[in-house]
């Protein structure tokens, strides 16, 4: 492999554990991820031949890249409309299911979204280069119609806004008409691959929150009045109204984070860390929650 393209593995798996390090969105550090990997490609075009899974095109790839695949994009388009479902599919799920249960969805949607792809194309006795994060994301949309049905979302399809909608009907919408698309024969869309997403995360999302997320149920019940005199702006404020309001583990350690993220020390007024069961400061100030 070329140089870069091991900089474009480092930068998938620095996502990863920055979100776990630094309790940062797995939304945002995805993104940041693809797009870095992105830019590697068009500095070094080998980076596309190192990282996508291929089969039977120019030789069979190596077996990692039926990973890292999922942040390789065909095109500037093909980049901008995925990064469109990271905005606005991902984060209001992760805020209530957590980073963990989302990357397991994003991971594991992805990789049977590409299996059903591999499998109808091989069938057809045809090669394939496969990239995009798209049944990864289609598998977070499908667990989110499948937990929060009546949720309305709106989509923004340039130029046109699209009026707001109860999830699942999106889900079940685009469930159909990727198996229409699928059954029409092969194109140049990953038609399978988006079935084979939506269609997982609509069917595991009860069974991934059965998955019990320790750190969230350690803070569930810790009174969050003691973070009433770090209130100090109005985002903080309404960000611990939500907090106080919540009533689920996973959102009340969401909320937290949000708020650890934007608050500021009073005696140093630097940046707070969430540790444990305590906000901290390098000052040496701490709160115990």
């Amino acid at each position: 492999m070329q140089p870069l393209s091991w900089v474009a593995i480092a930068a998938i798996v620095a996502a990863f554990a920055w979100t776990f390090w630094r309790h940062t969105p797995l939304s945002y550090t995805l993104s940041f991820a693809i797009l870095a990997v992105f830019v590697l490609t068009y500095v070094d075009g080998f980076v596309f031949v190192d990282l996508a899974w291929r089969v039977d095109v120019f030789g069979d790839s190596p077996p990692w890249t039926f990973l890292t695949t999922v942040f390789v994009h065909a095109g500037p388009m093909h980049l901008f409309f995925n990064l469109l479902g990271f905005l606005l599919i991902t984060p209001t799920l992760e805020e209530r299911i957590g980073p963990l249960r989302l990357g397991l969805l994003f991971v594991l949607g992805a990789a049977v979204g590409q299996i059903v792809f591999a499998a109808v194309r091989l069938s057809s006795g045809s090669g394939f280069i496969l990239v995009g994060a798209s049944g990864g994301l289609l598998a977070a949309l499908g667990a989110f119609g499948r937990l929060y049905p009546r949720e309305r979302m709106s989509f923004f399809l340039p130029p046109i806004i699209l009026p707001a909608v109860p999830v699942l009907w999106v889900v079940v919408g685009y469930l159909l008409f990727s198996f229409v698309m699928t059954a029409a024969g092969p194109t140049g869309i990953a038609n399978e691959a988006h079935l084979g997403g939506i269609a997982f995360g609509f069917a595991v999302a009860p069974l991934v929150m059965r998955i019990e997320v320790k750190r969230a149920a350690k803070l569930a019940t810790f009174d969050a009045s003691v973070l009433d005199s770090l209130a100090t702006t109005r985002e903080l404020r309404e960000v611990l109204d939500e907090l106080k309001a919540a009533d689920v583990p996973e959102v009340r350690s969401a909320w937290l984070d949000k708020f650890a993220a934007n608050a500021k020390c009073p005696r140093c007024t630097g940046p707070v860390r969430l540790r444990g069961r305590s906000l901290r400061s390098a000052c040496g100030w701490r709160q115990r929650l």
